[in-house]
């Protein structure tokens, strides 16, 4: 069998191959909260959309009661009540309790049973299909961040698989390479969303730019603004499950786990007769006389006892739920101010010094156009003065944005590495912006002078 195999097939190789497919770990352009709606949420759905969907149409979803006037051992005629329960219309069951004449105090005896008004349970046979529309719902805000945060000019995607190559890199040249391609990417992304800007200073009113600086796709604020949006949208979302649970049950879902919790700990145990009831009554109408009668006879109405074993699972299901529900309302809640917080300023520019400017007290020389540039001599402290200027109007909220969300895939060291580049670059900028506005007024004050010398003469 060997001689059929090439000669660089091992089943070492193989193993390799097949792990480092299996433990690739996923480059990720959200959060772990993200994911939580996106994909934990929808999964659960679907389970349940699975659970429901497979007692209604594989088990029996109900079970009514067969008539002694039918033939014993009759399935047909079971079978048939059954599907005409469940696809009609039934009630709710209403007794009046008396106590009977021939049995001891205490044990109560039913009347007949009253219809209620207005109370309808069609909703059973669609509640597998609302699990489906709920999962589509939280798929939703996924969907609009993925198809629209490249429309701020960065490639996510691209940028995060340098930076995890920088990260694997097998010696230090090919991750400096590697850190200088990250870098170089980075900052032409940058410098187009400030350049952007200073082409439509003289164009237009302040007003009009203010706006449009705060949601244009080159704003440096488009990106941040877009994904803290998305974040919103899932707390929408979650909010409006509840009103969609709330029409659909017609109960108040905002408080019914606390009414649930509250009468397990109460009594033990809990039933919902209202929202989930196991026991209908489904009202059957027998033309033609009874069963097996061959004379023609009024139409018999029968009253027939059913068991929703279906509502066994949904009172569970939407317990549950609910219970998830607030837990993903607390948590995306929680999520949207801390990420608000990161990302815009003045918060953002405290944070961010915090965590990587004391990472970029010595940087190197930075080579910038076509001479190499040593960047100033740093203090042992940078000036809050820089540190504003470098977050606020270099890096502004897409690119704290972008840098926030490399921690989540790379080491935090190796995005400090990538800021210590972009601080390096940022002041030599800064230093050769201040040598040329030095020459540029040494100049206007040798003009000046020569126009004096003139005047005098």
């Amino acid at each position: 069998m060997g001689d059929f195999l090439p000669d660089s097939f091992s089943m070492d190789s193989l193993l390799a191959k097949l792990t480092g497919v299996v433990l690739k770990q996923p480059i990720r352009g959200d959060d772990f909260v993200d994911r939580l709606h996106y994909f934990v949420t929808v999964a659960i759905l679907f389970l349940f959309a699975f659970g429901a969907g497979l007692q209604e149409y594989v088990g029996q979803p109900i079970n009514c009661w067969t008539p002694l006037d039918f033939p014993a051992g009759s399935d047909s005629y079971h079978a048939h009540i059954n599907s005409y329960c469940w696809t009609h219309q039934l009630r709710y069951p209403r007794f009046q309790r008396i106590t009977a004449n021939n049995k001891t105090t205490g044990i109560w005896d039913l009347k007949e049973p009253q219809p209620l008004i207005d109370i309808g349970t069609a909703f059973f046979r669609w509640v597998t299909l609302v699990f489906v529309v709920q999962a589509m719902l939280f798929k939703i805000p996924n969907f609009i961040w993925t198809r629209m945060n490249t429309s701020s000019g960065a490639d996510l995607q691209k940028i995060r698989e340098l930076v995890l190559q920088a990260q694997t890199a097998e010696n230090e040249e090919n991750k400096k390479l590697k850190m200088d391609e990250v870098v170089a990417y980075f900052e032409n992304w940058i410098t187009g969303y400030k350049s952007y800007r200073i082409r439509l200073v003289g164009q237009h009113s302040g007003t009009i730019l203010s706006v449009l600086f705060c949601l244009g796709k080159r704003s440096g604020n488009f990106l941040s603004s877009l994904y803290l949006s998305v974040k919103f949208l899932n707390l929408i979302n979650v909010m409006g499950n509840f009103f969609l649970m709330a029409v659909f049950l017609d109960v108040n879902f905002w408080k019914y786990g606390l009414l649930v919790l509250n009468s397990v700990l109460s009594s033990g145990d809990w039933q919902d007769p209202y929202s989930f009831p196991r026991l209908l009554i489904c009202d059957f109408i027998l033309e033609g006389g009874k069963t097996g009668s061959t004379t023609q006879t009024a139409p018999e109405v029968f009253h027939i006892q059913c068991s929703m074993t279906l509502n066994l699972l949904l009172e569970k299901i939407f317990v549950l739920e609910w219970f998830w529900m607030i837990f993903l309302f607390i948590v995306t809640f929680v999520n949207l101010v801390t990420w608000w917080v990161k990302t815009k300023p003045p918060f953002s520019t405290v944070l961010f010094s915090k965590t990587y400017i004391k990472s970029v007290e010595s940087p190197p020389s930075v080579e910038v156009g076509f001479t190499d540039i040593e960047p100033v001599s740093t203090a042992p402290t940078v000036p809050v003065v820089s540190q504003k200027g470098f977050i606020e109007e270099y890096l502004r909220s897409d690119g704290v944005l972008v840098l926030r969300l490399l921690e989540l895939n790379a080491d935090r060291a190796v995005v400090g590495d990538v800021v210590r580049h972009l601080w390096d670059r940022y002041r030599a900028m800064q230093n050769c912006k201040s040598s040329l506005e030095s020459l540029d007024n040494g100049l206007r004050k040798d003009e000046k002078d020569q126009m004096a010398i003139l005047n005098r003469d």
